[in-house]
């Protein structure tokens, strides 16, 4: 199983890696698509999906391991990225590259990242004087996303591309992304 994860982790890198952006097109169609401005489109769950799996996955792998360096390398490269494209306001847009000023917040693919970027900052790849701040804004804004009977808003609807979203909107999958920044903060321990 390990080396048939490896083999299609490779594969499907070559094909949606972006080697200029380091983020993940959702699938062939959208190679060639551009937001409103002219940008690039990448979905942020899409994306985070990716971000979360290297982190789950990169610690099964052995030290040495070829599979594990290519994970780890594309795993570093999707921070240094993420990190710059993060909003002020803490979330990541639901298409990634675009204008931050008008997009809205979107909580899974934010709560992926945040997990992603903990988990990073805990096992030593990312460090953490660079990319705490980044995980601190990310698990303030998830946590403005919970109303106040508990539901996870501003996660975007079942969709295979970026869309709209709004407060009210939530979905099983963003509260597992929700759960999951959870346990990487409370696993670095920040104070």
């Amino acid at each position: 199983y390990a080396e048939y994860a490896k083999k299609e982790f490779a594969a499907t890198t070559e094909f949606l890696f972006d080697a200029d952006e380091h983020l993940y097109y959702r699938d062939s169609r959208f190679f060639e698509r551009r937001g409103p401005a002219g940008e690039k489109m990448f979905w942020s769950r899409g994306n985070g999906w990716v971000f979360a799996g290297l982190a789950r996955m990169i610690p099964h792998l052995p030290p040495q391991d070829a599979g594990r360096a290519q994970m780890e390398r594309v795993f570093k490269q999707m921070a240094v990225k993420l990190k710059a494209i993060q909003k002020a306001d803490g979330y990541w847009s639901p298409s990634l590259l675009s204008d931050p000023n008008k997009s809205l917040p979107e909580s899974s693919g934010t709560g992926f990242f945040v997990y992603g970027f903990a988990w990073g900052i805990k096992s030593g790849l990312l460090k953490r004087g660079e990319y705490e701040s980044t995980v601190r804004k990310g698990w303030v804004a998830l946590t403005r996303a919970v109303h106040e009977d508990g539901k996870l808003g501003y996660v975007q609807p079942i969709s295979d591309r970026p869309d709209k979203v709004s407060f009210e909107h939530t979905q099983l999958y963003g509260v597992g992304a929700f759960l999951l920044a959870a346990t990487a903060i409370i696993d670095l321990d920040l104070k």
